[in-house]
């Protein structure tokens, strides 16, 4: 099954999915929360001061005091979980023995910044959401501190702002989130509340950089009207999905975009991870499944998909050149994770799905 909506936009590659949303994945959700992404790219553009730098940390860590005010250092999974209050690094390992785990690589690593967070966070309240950058001091590169936590290698140098928070520190991490408690809702951090002059850096996610963006009025209406021509078409095709059917088209998009696959989507449907009562209703006998009958409808969610990628990824350009003093590099080419902005209705991603992803995806 030939589709003409993989265009040259669908050449590039993605983020592996997470839990801020991309904004062209809205689509799947139906019209109204494709128009809702639009508006909210359209607000990150008059308040550009919400943007920060999407790090590529690793681990993510949430550290905070307990109600008898002991230090907790947890990864997100641990947070929710019963028992997943550590509060001490000897507790990760009995923490990851308990459920069958070894992270014999992160132990370590752990420890090493502990008494650092423990000095940062003094006597506050609520926990602090961030990334792990590095746990070890660094020594000048040709005049840059490097450091590589995940996909990303970083360059900061030596004499520049971040590069003055990173010398002699024997860790750094990079918050980003603040919650009250386990119950409140996570709110961007607003850099106050930890200690900043202990031995662990604590970096905020702007880097000190004041973002501005110019409207692509082209391209910003070409997604407007996208969505608005198609939205009747498009509605009508995913109502007649389930979860699992519109997850599957979205998790086609993504692999596509990414470069996972080159496959049109009935040839990628016959290998994929989904049940075959899926694949017979998507794709059918002699072209008579779903897809083929409402071939019109699946290119209608696609031209929205594509028009909404456009205008994301001209922000995201546009971001990017802004970045200075901060070389971040991707197999030796200049490329980072992206960006993150609030908005009323929460965070959403603005990234590039090129270079960083194709490395997250090919490791």
């Amino acid at each position: 099954m030939k589709l003409d909506f993989i265009d040259s936009i669908l050449t590039e590659v993605a983020a592996a999915p997470a839990r801020t949303p991309h904004p062209e994945d809205a689509i799947f959700d139906g019209s109204q929360a494709a128009q809702g992404m639009v508006d909210a790219l359209a607000y990150v553009i008059k308040t550009p001061n919400s943007l920060t730098i999407k790090w590529d940390g690793f681990p993510a860590l949430i550290f905070g005091r307990t109600p008898a005010g002991r230090l907790t250092v947890m990864d997100k999974y641990m947070f929710d979980k019963p028992h997943g209050e550590v509060t001490s690094p000897e507790d990760w390992v009995k923490y990851d023995q308990g459920r069958g785990k070894d992270r014999s690589d992160l132990y370590q690593r752990i420890a090493s910044i502990w008494p650092g967070l423990d000095q940062a966070v003094g006597n506050v309240p609520g926990y602090f959401w961030g990334d792990l950058l590095w746990s070890q001091p660094l020594k000048p590169v040709k005049g840059n501190y490097v450091f590589k936590p995940n996909v990303v290698e970083y360059h900061i140098p030596v004499n520049s702002g971040l590069g003055q928070q990173i010398k002699g520190r024997v860790g750094g991490i990079v918050v980003h989130t603040y919650l009250a408690n386990k119950t409140s809702p996570p709110q961007p951090w607003n850099g106050k509340g930890l200690k900043l002059d202990g031995p662990v850096a604590i970096l905020t996610p702007s880097a000190n950089i004041k973002f501005t963006l110019n409207d692509p009025v082209q391209v910003h209406k070409n997604a407007a009207t996208m969505v608005k021509r198609y939205a009747t078409v498009a509605d009508k095709f995913l109502s007649g999905l389930d979860d699992k059917g519109r997850q599957a088209l979205k998790q086609y998009a993504n692999k596509r975009v990414t470069g996972q696959t080159n496959q049109e989507i009935a040839d990628w449907l016959v290998g994929a991870n989904f049940s075959q009562k899926l694949k017979k209703f998507l794709i059918g006998e002699n072209q008579g499944g779903y897809l083929y009958r409402n071939e019109k409808g699946l290119q209608a969610v696609f031209n929205i998909w594509n028009a909404i990628y456009e205008f994301k990824s001209n922000l995201a350009t546009q971001l990017e050149q802004q970045v200075q003093g901060l070389g971040q590099y991707v197999n030796g080419q200049s490329a980072g994770e992206g960006f993150v902005f609030s908005t009323p209705k929460g965070p959403i991603k603005l990234v590039q799905r090129g270079v960083f992803s194709q490395a997250l995806f090919n490791r």
